[in-house]
Parts: C-alpha cells; sequence; structure tokens
C-alpha cells in the first residue's frame, strides 16, 4: 500500500516546534495511524449529529470528521491562536515555508483532515485535498473548488450522468460544509473544549456561508483570463 505523507511543523519564537504529520493512502486519501484509539465521547455520532447526515449510529458509532479532529484537538487546543509561526509544510511534491498565525496554520491542516474524513458532506473535498495547497488565500480556493466542481461534472457527463451547468450544486456542497463544521464547533463547546480549534473552525464557517457571494465576484474578475477559450 503507497502512503503518502504531509507534515505541518509549526516553530514557535522560543524555538519549540508542534509538528502533525499526516499520513494518507495515495490511492484513496483515507488516513492511516490517525483515529484515536479511545474515541472521546463529544465525536459520537448522535451527540449534536448534523441534520443531514446520512450515516446511522447503528453503523457508524463517531463521527468521521469529529474522529479525525479528536488528535488535533488533544495536542493543540491550548495553544495561543494569536501566536505567530514559522510554518514549514512538507509534501511529496514540495516544501512550503511562511510566517502565520497559529489559527491560520491550523485552519489550513483542518481543511485537509475534513477532505480526508470520512463524512460524506466533506468528502466532496477530497480531490481538494490531493492538490492541498497550504494556507490558500480566498481566491486561490475559490479558484480549486470550481475547478474541481467543473471535473467532477465532466466526469459525470462521460459516465453518461446528469451534470450542471451552473454552480448551484457547488453552493449545495459548501451551505452542506457550513453545517457540518456548525455541528462540530456545537460538539467542542458542549465538551468545554471551544478553544483553538473551535476558533479556527470559525473562519471555515464564515467562509463556507459566504461562498456564493464571494465565488460569483472572485470568478467575475477571473473572466478576462479566458478570453482566448471565449472568443473562439
Amino acid at each position: 500500500m503507497k502512503i503518502s505523507k504531509v507534515q505541518y511543523k509549526l516553530v514557535f519564537a522560543d524555538a519549540t516546534e508542534k509538528v502533525l504529520e499526516l499520513h494518507l493512502r495515495a490511492d484513496n486519501l483515507t488516513p492511516v495511524a490517525w483515529l484515536p484509539a479511545r474515541p472521546p465521547e463529544w465525536a459520537a455520532l448522535d451527540n449534536h449529529k448534523c441534520s443531514h447526515c446520512p450515516l446511522s449510529s447503528d453503523k457508524h458509532a463517531y463521527c468521521p470528521a469529529a474522529l479525525n479532529l479528536a488528535k488535533l484537538v488533544e495536542e493543540c487546543n491550548d495553544l495561543d491562536l494569536l501566536d505567530t509561526v514559522k510554518l514549514v509544510v512538507k509534501t511529496a511534491d514540495r516544501v512550503v515555508v511562511v510566517s502565520a498565525t497559529v489559527q491560520k496554520a491550523l485552519g489550513s491542516f483542518i481543511g485537509l483532515l475534513m477532505a480526508t474524513s470520512d463524512c460524506p458532506p466533506a468528502s466532496y473535498f477530497r480531490p481538494m485535498a490531493r492538490f492541498h495547497l497550504p494556507l490558500a488565500n480566498e481566491a486561490e480556493t475559490i479558484f480549486r473548488a470550481v475547478t474541481v466542481y467543473a471535473t467532477a461534472q465532466l466526469l459525470r457527463r462521460e459516465k453518461g450522468k446528469e451534470a450542471a451547468s451552473d454552480l448551484s450544486g457547488l453552493f449545495d456542497v459548501y451551505a452542506d460544509l457550513e453545517i457540518v463544521n456548525t455541528g462540530i464547533s456545537a460538539r467542542l463547546k458542549t465538551a468545554a473544549l471551544d478553544g483553538t480549534i473551535a476558533k479556527s473552525l470559525m473562519e471555515w464557517d464564515v467562509f463556507s456561508g459566504m461562498f456564493p457571494m464571494r465565488a460569483e465576484e472572485v470568478m467575475d474578475k477571473m473572466r478576462p483570463l479566458f478570453s482566448a477559450y471565449l472568443e473562439k
């Protein structure tokens, strides 16, 4: 089984380090040896279960997204989210070194954890995880999301399935993700764990809610770059 590795190293001002290393199966990006041996109670599926969750507690005792976040909560929830760190992200393809707040660094890692979990609403983001871009800005995230969605419609068309001609389906994907983020935040709050991880999730929640409006604006600004395609 081929394994790909993503390492996030946070280097603090006093030279101490926090290393987060995620091993993923190369074929389907399933995490290897990452899930907790003893899942926390707050991760139980029926604890603040999302309204649109298709999973049953008979087969899934725990929320897949919560399980993927459990280790991060255990190890990083007490960090000061406003601290500035040197973030070093290593993948098989490249090394990225940037200065970032703890909140931004962990927020980027959270996105990777959500996309590689078995949470059905979050599974739409797995192609983005395959081409993970640490600390992607708003325009980069929107462009990658639209590109993935457009590719998915092409693949559906090739399979003889109905394919979308606008972004309304992508807006629904982000609306569903917003519900997941809210559910995870509620779990953490009731477990008195509403610290750094919950606050880092808030950014995802706000972005998900604003996605339709921001996507339209970003893509409108990018239209001139596609002139060669539009003029034929």
